[in-house]
């Protein structure tokens, strides 16, 4: 019996971060959309950009700045990020200036903190990415691989977690919906699964 092939993905904030993430790291910003390139990188490329079409963005503003955000982050969004932040120091000057009316007041005190925030949380994608493409070592290679694996589970992860849910609140107001994978087959989706696109890339290897 065959499983029955669907489109059944998920596009929302925290997917569209993690494609930002990617790209940052594993490709230099693609100027020009191939729609005739069926490589798996073409494929994911695709889907950015019918992602992005669907959100009423253009993928050009992406090749500029690496990211896209909204251009209105509602009070509901701000005064949650100010709750995330406060978590982090109990000084009195930086809750000060953290609950400042000041703080926040346009778009690029947003701009400004995504961007550092961004980079900081692209660094740490290179530390999750590291042994990507390493098939085979020694054995002190494989202890390296199992001390750095658990000390990356134990400590980075939950700072990456924290470092997103800051982002996915400064990408803004645009991003609050989302949409499923045939919903976004109009704006040019690929008709492929995550599956399907996975054994792609093995297959490439």
């Amino acid at each position: 019996m065959t499983t029955e092939r669907k489109l059944n993905g998920i596009w929302n904030a925290e997917r569209i971060l993690h494609e930002y993430l990617y790209f940052s790291h594993h490709t230099q910003h693609f100027k020009k959309i191939d729609h005739t390139d069926d490589s798996p990188n073409g494929i994911r490329i695709r889907r950015f950009d019918a992602v992005l079409k669907a959100y009423g963005k253009d993928v050009s503003d992406f090749c500029e700045n690496g990211w896209i955000i909204s251009q209105a982050c509602s009070q509901e969004r701000i005064d949650e990020l100010r709750q995330l932040l406060s978590q982090f120091s109990d000084d009195y000057t930086i809750q000060r200036l953290l609950n400042h009316p000041r703080t926040f007041r346009n778009d690029r005190d947003i701009r400004y903190m995504f961007r550092v925030l961004f980079e900081y949380r692209v660094a740490l994608y290179k530390v999750e990415d590291f042994w990507s493409g390493h098939m085979e070592g020694t054995q002190s290679v494989a202890l390296a691989y199992y001390t750095t694996r658990q000390l990356y589970e134990n400590h980075i992860k939950e700072v990456c977690e924290l470092i997103d849910k800051l982002l996915v609140l400064l990408m803004g107001d645009d991003f609050e919906r989302s949409f499923t994978e045939e919903e976004l087959l109009p704006f040019g989706y690929p008709d492929i699964t995550d599956d399907e696109l996975r054994h792609m890339i093995v297959d490439n290897f």
